[in-house]
């Protein structure tokens, strides 16, 4: 029985109403879904870097994919890894200045699974893990 209120949960959306995704459009929606690392620099500068497989951070451009011009950074200070079998990892490479991840001190060289939304920061850049339509990526 229904008394005529409307539905918060019935909200249109932005896609006209064509009918079910075909085959097409239902991968073409999820290659452009991906985990992708949101890193907020000291300046408030935000950067999205796709995660592929594998991501080294830290400041040296010869070494990392992605480089941080902060001085409590170490050279090459974290791995990011994403594998089928274990999902997303993170790894502080034993650091002078260290890695707070979701408020709490890594340990050196072990690896943590790496959930979607959680924060990690190294100097004073925050990387937190996302998942999803980024627009435009740094790669």
């Amino acid at each position: 029985m229904t008394d005529g209120s409307a539905n918060p949960l019935d909200e249109p959306d932005d896609r006209p109403d064509d009918g079910p995704l075909d085959a097409d459009e239902r991968g073409s929606l999820a290659q452009s879904r991906t985990f992708y690392l949101e890193i907020v620099t000291q300046q408030d500068q935000l950067r999205r870097v796709p995660l592929h497989t594998e991501l080294l951070i830290g400041r040296s451009p010869k070494r990392c994919q992605v480089v941080l011009p902060d001085n409590r950074v170490s050279r090459v200070h974290l791995r990011v890894q994403r594998d089928p079998d274990r999902g997303v990892t993170v790894t502080d490479l034993y650091t002078a200045n260290g890695t707070t991840f979701d408020g709490r001190p890594l340990e050196p060289g072990v690896p943590i699974t790496w959930l979607i939304n959680q924060t990690a920061l190294i100097g004073e850049t925050r990387i937190t893990l996302r998942y999803g339509t980024t627009g435009p990526l740094v790669e």
